[in-house]
């Protein structure tokens, strides 16, 4: 068979949507990856913003008799210590899985995200893309293309039989979440996230305060908050999917956001807050908790879900490839 020469459209119209989420059950399928997205959740991924444009950073890949055959969406952001991250995601459906096509297309997003970058000052500067331990044929596309591996986060999950129940130090309580307290959460939220590998530094500036208090996926009543008097210690943000649990049929909570800020550190408050939320969705009838962790993070947050009786079931991999900056010659 002739080698595989591609072309690319970009994003149309609502229409769309609909050829993308089939691509991404399809390629999703394909890499045994369980998939719940729905047409309104790829809508909202592909929603315009101040670093997403549909028409520009969707790229449809088209075979040689101009049929779709799968799709990519790039973006950027800024990230710990200002680094900038240019990124991408690409779905191709099983049957074109030949070498060099699913390379074009990552080619393809390199050359659009270099011209966002182009309009950015110069910082330092990656490419960035994602895969599951179990995306194979995707990680080879990535490593032939010069992407390495720099961070592994393992997906865990805690039994709800047999749950610890460690107490809050002296000094420390927990409150119900009150309409006063969500500017503290956050600010709390966004000192510790700053710290993290994953920071999202456009997530975190003043003006998405608003927004974030308005995510549809929050469930404040379960959240537990550790106060110091008047001052936010540490929180689990526990949270239920009720739609995700009825597609999946099994009862799952997840235990997310687990902060400690520094001055209260290495006092047991992490532990007891996030056994607090085990128990809390245990008793809403919960049969496990899942969570996950940054394994090279440097607070040892790893070997602490384990010590709590989380234990891993998948593990997803960050790359990265330096994106040299082209000097132009007089």
């Amino acid at each position: 068979m002739a080698e595989q020469k591609l072309t690319f459209r970009s994003f149309q119209n609502d229409a769309d949507y609909a050829l993308m989420h089939s691509f991404l059950m399809e390629s999703s399928k394909a890499d045994q990856v369980v998939e719940t997205a729905t047409l309104d959740d790829i809508r909202s991924w592909c929603a315009p913003s101040e670093r997403f444009n549909p028409q520009q950073d969707i790229l449809f890949a088209l075979d040689d008799n101009s049929s779709e055959i799968g799709f990519s969406r790039v973006s950027w952001y800024t990230g710990k210590a200002g680094v900038k991250l240019y990124t991408q995601a690409s779905f191709l459906i099983p049957e074109y899985r030949k070498p060099g096509v699913w390379s074009e297309m990552v080619k393809a997003n390199e050359k659009r995200l270099r011209e966002i970058a182009d309009r950015h000052p110069v910082h330092q500067r990656f490419f960035q893309s994602w895969a599951t331990e179990i995306q194979k044929e995707w990680i080879s596309v990535l490593e032939n293309e010069g992407f390495e591996a720099v961070r592994h986060f393992n997906n865990m999950l805690h039994s709800l039989e047999q749950i610890p129940d460690p107490g809050l130090p002296a000094g420390i309580d927990v409150r119900s979440v009150q309409d006063g307290h969500y500017w503290k959460i956050w600010e709390a939220q966004r000192e510790v996230q700053s710290e993290l590998f994953e920071f999202v530094a456009e997530h975190w500036t003043d003006d998405r305060y608003q927004a974030w208090l308005n995510n549809p996926s929050h469930t404040a009543h379960l959240w537990q908050i550790a106060w110091d008097g008047d001052q936010v210690a540490g929180m689990v943000l526990a949270r239920i999917d009720e739609t995700e649990n009825l597609a999946l049929d099994r009862k799952r909570g997840y235990t997310e956001h687990v902060f400690v800020r520094k001055p209260w550190r290495q006092r047991g408050i992490a532990k007891a807050l996030v056994a607090r939320s085990l128990h809390l969705l245990k008793e809403l009838g919960m049969q496990e908790a899942e969570l996950g962790v940054d394994t090279e993070n440097e607070s040892g947050a790893y070997d602490f879900y384990r010590r709590m009786g989380y234990r891993t079931f998948s593990t997803d991999i960050w790359f990265r490839k330096p994106m040299h900056i082209k000097i132009q010659e007089a």
